[in-house]
């Protein structure tokens, strides 16, 4: 080759004309433009021409005239015939079978950029090329029609959803992409398929800080999302759909052979009561109380016998296993058990027969327990109220559950004073209540945990628990004990608080000390709540650690023996000790949403607020160097972080004004107003 003669040499964009300057023993140097070199492997030359052109322009012109005609040719006949011999060939014995002639040097070039371009239907060998056989090519072809169509249904797909109006019948191509997207949305740079979906969305949309957003906001705009969509529980892989075995069991499911089991004691004649929120849809205690001639009182708890109702090891079991607890959320509730089961066969509703396990214990009026016995049991409740109807009554002593509930309360109240002379600690901090109206708008109710309805029933389900905790520990039955260090508050200066702000310090202070409670098949004191042993048990419809455990005591009343071993409850116990508190995360994530979403639809967005709609005053909690500090809104009972100046100390009140709410973070911007 002679400097400045024209080649076809292969470069990192594929075969390129070029001009040969000059080469060593392993690189030749070739010239790219007017002054660009390239020093580039020998066998990179696919073809010397032996034109020398000297002249850029000259040069140009016979690179364009080689490229104008790469462009035009078609080599399907040629291959045709070919294929038939399946031998290789070099390039100018296909030019001469192209062109039926001896091609000039600028047909051979261009045939080389053709070649090396459209590499369907032949395969470079070294310097010569091999065509190939029919059913290659059919497979290319195939492969590049998909390609297309693929291509197509994506620029369809992604058109759609930049327009709020995606197809209405998806290929399974578009329906891979979209769940690439709703991966995407969802799990962000965590999903296994974000390069794709990124991409997808740079094809309709500019690209943005935060492309997960975008996303979202996207797939909300199509209405492939709901703009509340709860991504935290498909993060969380919560699955609300029960499988069909589970279904069909729970709908085979009936009461009347086990009402009519021997062992059950009839106690439909006690008049029992449930008392539970309003909206409460799954009543799985009830509460019923004799007043005795010496003052002194006979207490049923009467807690829904689903261990006996759910076949053990059966789908709706397993099913119930595997969720662990129903999660409560202000939407809707994703039930442990089949919808409907608990409400058909299990709640202890007004007016119906159920099974029951009931714990009756006799009390003096101090609170002292007498004696206390556990059986499984028939029962009927005669009324379901609520907690503000039982507020009511408790202050109507006349009400048609007047007395009973006056009966109840004594004996709560001594049995709380008696917790806390053990050194249980009691927090009861207000609590909000989060309701979705038809309407789309969000209502925040605040309501009084130490109420007297809602201290008796808190009071009689921990005895429950504790005396049942007694006696699996006293008949050495495999049992999922929760227990808590004391905590030591020796050094706290806790006094009877004089104002909202030094309850809500007060209250932070305490819980800071509180160690995390312990499971463990090992019975232990309970020291938060003053009791020598405790466990799970007055929720068997909605939690399973309380249906094993109401399971394994009903066993032993019938049986004489423990039905799960050690190990079963044990595994039981750390599974669930995991995921309730996974749910219990899940059911914060999604009040603390629509607690957001309150506030802007009441204090940000409507029009008719007063001004001072959007001020809250706070109490600081905690205020360190170089971070944000804590609060407690004094008008709902949840925590806040804001700036403040250090010299704001804990106890102090100030007020916060919000100036913003992001969803999508799930967070109030809240500044301070001097």
């Amino acid at each position: 080759m002679q400097p400045g003669e024209i080649v076809v040499a292969h470069l990192s964009r594929g075969a390129t004309v070029v001009r040969y300057q000059e080469e060593t023993a392993t690189r030749v140097s070739v010239l790219l433009g007017r002054n660009k070199l390239a020093r580039i492997p020998s066998d990179r030359i696919l073809f010397a021409t032996g034109v020398v052109a000297s002249a850029q322009d000259k040069f140009e012109d016979f690179r364009d005239r080689s490229q104008h005609t790469a462009a035009d040719i078609d080599l399907t006949e040629v291959w045709d015939v070919l294929t038939e011999d399946a031998g290789a060939i070099s390039l100018e014995e296909m030019a001469e079978l192209y062109w039926d002639s001896s091609p000039d040097a600028a047909r051979l070039v261009a045939l080389a950029l053709h070649l090396d371009g459209n590499t369907d239907l032949f395969v470079r060998e070294g310097d010569r090329y091999e065509p190939r056989t029919r059913e290659a090519v059919a497979d290319i072809q195939v492969r590049r029609a998909r390609r297309e169509q693929n291509a197509a249904d994506a620029l369809s797909l992604m058109t759609g959803l930049a327009q709020g109006a995606p197809p209405e019948e998806l290929s399974k191509h578009q329906e891979m992409l979209l769940g690439q997207l709703r991966d995407y949305a969802i799990h962000g740079e965590e999903s296994s398929g974000h390069d794709a979906a990124r991409a997808l969305l740079e094809s309709v949309v500019s690209r943005t800080r935060d492309q997960q957003r975008r996303c979202f906001e996207l797939l909300v705009d199509a209405g492939v999302f709901s703009p509340d969509e709860p991504l935290e529980l498909h993060r969380a892989g919560i699955r609300e759909q029960f499988p069909e075995d589970a279904v069909d069991e729970a709908a085979s499911l009936a009461l009347d052979h086990l009402l009519q089991q021997p062992h059950r004691r009839d106690l439909t004649g006690l008049a029992a009561i449930t008392i539970d929120d309003a909206e409460a849809e799954d009543r799985d205690d009830a509460l019923s109380v004799k007043t005795a001639e010496d003052g002194g009182y006979r207490i049923g708890v009467h807690i829904a016998d689903a261990g006996s109702l759910i076949p053990l090891d059966g789908a709706v079991d397993r099913e119930a296993d595997r969720r662990m607890a129903t999660l409560y959320m202000p939407e809707r509730n994703i039930g442990m058990l089949p919808p409907g089961l608990a409400k058909r066969l299990g709640s202890l509703d007004a007016g119906e027969t159920r099974c029951a396990m009931s714990l009756l214990v006799s009390m003096d009026a101090s609170g002292e327990i007498l004696d206390w016995e556990v059986t499984p049991s028939v029962v009927r409740s005669h009324a379901a109220l609520s907690y503000e109807e039982a507020d009511r009554a408790l202050k109507d002593r006349d009400g048609a559950w007047g007395e009973a509930l006056a009966g109840l309360n004594v004996a709560a109240r001594a049995l709380r004073d008696r917790r806390e002379l053990a050194g249980a600690i009691n927090i009861d901090q207000a609590e909000m209540l989060i309701n979705l109206r038809p309407s789309g708008e969000v209502e925040v109710r605040v309501h009084d945990r130490s109420s007297p309805a809602r201290l008796l029933v808190t009071e009689l389900m921990i005895m429950c628990n504790s005396l049942l905790a007694e006696f699996c520990r006293d008949n050495d039955l495999p049992a999922v004990y929760r227990s808590q260090t004391k905590p030591d508050i020796s050094d706290l200066e806790l006094e009877t608080p004089e104002g909202q702000a030094e309850e809500a310090l007060q209250r932070y202070m305490v819980t800071r000390r509180l160690a995390p409670a312990h499971v463990s098949t090992t019975p232990l004191p309970h020291g938060g709540l003053g009791v020598e042993a405790y466990v799970q048990a007055t929720s068997p419809l909605r939690r399973y650690p309380d249906l094993v455990i109401q399971r394994q005591i009903t066993h032993f009343l019938t049986a004489g023996e423990p039905l799960y071993p050690p190990e079963k409850v044990a595994s039981v116990g750390q599974r669930a000790d995991v995921q309730l508190r996974e749910l219990a995360q899940l059911e914060n994530m999604r009040n603390r949403y629509w607690f957001l979403k309150y506030l802007q639809q009441s204090r940000l967005e409507d029009s008719g607020a007063a001004e001072t709609a959007s001020l809250f005053p706070g109490t600081v909690l905690d205020n360190q160097p170089r971070r944000l500090a804590m609060l407690e809104l004094d008008e709902f009972p949840t925590r806040v972080r804001a700036e403040l100046p250090q010299s704001w100390l804990p106890g102090d009140t100030v007020t916060l004004k919000l100036q913003g709410v992001d969803l999508w973070r799930r967070f109030g911007l809240f500044v301070h107003v001097p």
